[in-house]
């Protein structure tokens, strides 16, 4: 047997193995917290309130999937009412000018500072729970009287007890509890979509309110 051979047996053993360590960080996702803040989401669409997500990293990149996809898919877009969500991590000028002006520390907690107001929705996600400029934002999302929410693995560092809604997968490795955001962010797209779709079609038989 060839060494390739051997190799391409390995690397299959491997990523199988990945695989199921990605599919028990699955199976680690409450449901139920997911399904509390996909209703936030939802409320918030109808009262006109907004959302505000950000992330560091690859967390930045699922929060940027987030918003755009509630932005865009979630909603009909011959609905005119649609839900206000920004991702605080798509500026690259306005993250490179607080930065350098203040901190990288205080890149979205001036944006918080900037954007939210009482009871509008904060996310952020992050694997171990400790970036200290997402801890920041989120405490000045606190402060200003925000609902706030955290997706994080490991032990859930300082954002677990710090949000009100916390998203943690109990996960000790960083890709599989990013998998376990990406599926969490695809659950409230979806349970979202279908919340929107459902009031919908009851307000045109006079069964929910506008």
């Amino acid at each position: 047997m060839s060494d390739d051979s051997n190799q391409g047996k390995d690397l299959a053993r491997s990523l199988e193995e990945y695989r199921d360590r990605s599919q028990a960080a699955i199976e680690a996702i409450d449901v139920t917290a997911v399904a509390r803040w996909t209703e936030e989401v939802f409320q918030a669409w109808r009262q006109d309130r907004q959302l505000l997500i950000f992330g560091n990293g690859g967390s930045a990149a699922t929060a940027s999937h987030l918003a755009e996809d509630l932005a865009t898919y979630a909603i009909p877009f011959d609905e005119p009412r649609r839900l206000r969500v920004l991702s605080l991590n798509d500026s690259a000028p306005t993250l490179t000018a607080l930065g350098n002006d203040i901190g990288f520390d205080a890149v979205f907690s001036e944006q918080i500072q900037q954007w939210a107001r009482p009871e509008d929705l904060v996310l952020t996600m992050s694997g171990s729970g400790n970036s200290p400029n997402l801890v920041a934002a989120i405490e000045r999302a606190n402060s200003i009287g925000c609902k706030t929410a955290a997706m994080t693995g490991f032990s859930g560092g300082t954002l677990r007890g710090m949000v009100h809604h916390p998203l943690h997968v109990e996960i000790h490795e960083m890709q599989p509890a990013q998998d376990a955001h990406m599926i969490m962010t695809h659950m409230i797209i979806d349970g979202f979509r279908t919340l929107v779709r459902t009031d919908l079609a009851e307000g045109v038989t006079g069964g929910a309110e506008g």
